[in-house]
């Protein structure tokens, strides 16, 4: 077994989406990562702490848009203000994870470069610590994500198949894009199948050397302005790049990929339907998140509320959301249209204000 290296490993904590599908609760300003979700911590605090276990805080980086910054700074003033990797404009994961590996490589040389989400839910802490530690094992050989073992047929997650075994983890087979059920169920009876939560680990050198094999359309344009003079510079490259994930951009076509199973319960924080998986519920499936609530012959509902008692009576599936401005209800069935309502909200000036 490779030796596990001594210096502490960097840390990016992916954090500029809009989360639109936690609205109310995530506006434009401050989206889902900055709120409360499952707990007393915001997801970003809640990944930060996660974080720590692994590294340092001075090697703990988080990526984002520049807006965002002085909101993250708000909700965290004692996190370090010069440890932030700013996009001028969201164009998935490919290019602000090249962008970083160039800064990285810049100030600490080659270190092991790990790639966190700040919307998901793990647990326990030390399980992922474990597998994390485990996971830096492979990074000597290539590029290492993780693996999550399915527990139901999600079709909103990709899955990784895998191939012989390695030290401590496995070569990767083939990756599959978000399937439909009937291909969900069949995944989930195969031993070598696994969910792929996007969290990825490699040396800053071989990220870079396969980003230059497998995307100069994303790296080029990002190493020769790099290091950038002014935000505008910045601004400028980043509009020649296209909007593409690390996974497809890289993952996908390398053949230095190697995968480590997590022993961490996992999920993503995706929509309010994920609180049905993290909070506890009853005997009628019912899901509570706020002080008090009573359900008669009320079953399959989810709810997250500042009143001091919210009451189910005789319904069944809908989500209870509520906010000092907004209460959102809607059926389980309806609130995959959360997206399309805010599109047709932005059309309205006098209901644009609940957006942001």
């Amino acid at each position: 077994m490779a030796k596990l290296p001594k210096e502490s490993p960097v840390v990016l904590i992916m954090a500029g989406g809009k989360g639109e599908r936690f609205w109310p609760r995530s506006r434009t300003n401050s989206p889902k990562q900055l709120q409360k979700v499952y707990s007393n911590k915001t997801l970003l605090r809640e990944t930060i702490d996660r974080a720590l276990t692994i590294t340092t805080l001075d090697r703990i980086y988080i990526g984002t848009n520049a807006n965002l910054k002085s909101e993250i700074l708000k909700k965290d003033p004692k996190f370090p203000s010069t440890n932030f990797i700013l996009e001028p404009e969201g164009k998935n994961t490919a290019p602000i994870i090249a962008l970083s590996a160039l800064y990285f490589q810049k100030k600490f040389g080659n270190p092991n470069l790990i790639v966190l989400s700040a919307d998901a839910f793990i647990d326990p802490i030390k399980e992922f610590t474990k597998t994390i530690e485990q996971a830096l094992y492979e990074t000597e050989n290539g590029m290492v994500l993780l693996g999550v073992k399915p527990n139901r047929p999600e079709v909103g997650y990709g899955y990784i198949s895998t191939g012989k075994p390695t030290d401590v983890g496995y070569t990767v087979k083939a990756f599959f894009e978000k399937p439909d059920f009937k291909t969900a169920l069949k995944y989930i009876k195969k031993k070598n199948f696994y969910w792929n939560p996007g969290i990825f680990l490699f040396r800053t050198e071989t990220i870079l050397s396969e980003l230059e094999r497998h995307a100069p359309h994303i790296l080029n344009p990002l190493k020769n302005g790099f290091p950038f003079k002014s935000f505008g510079d910045l601004k400028t490259a980043f509009q020649m790049l296209p909007s593409e994930a690390i996974d497809t951009a890289i993952m996908e076509k390398s053949n230095r990929i190697r995968m480590v199973e997590a022993t961490f319960n996992w999920d993503d924080v995706g929509s309010w339907m994920s609180l049905e998986r993290i909070l506890p519920g009853d005997k009628e499936k019912n899901h509570h998140q706020g002080k008090e609530v009573l359900y008669h012959k009320a079953s399959g509902n989810i709810s997250s509320v500042q009143k001091e008692l919210i009451a189910f009576l005789g319904v069944k599936d809908l989500i209870v959301v509520e906010e000092p401005d907004v209460l959102l209800v809607t059926s389980r069935e309806g609130v995959g249209d959360i997206k399309a309502m805010l599109s047709t909200m932005r059309k309205n000036k006098v209901l644009q204000k609940y957006l942001d």
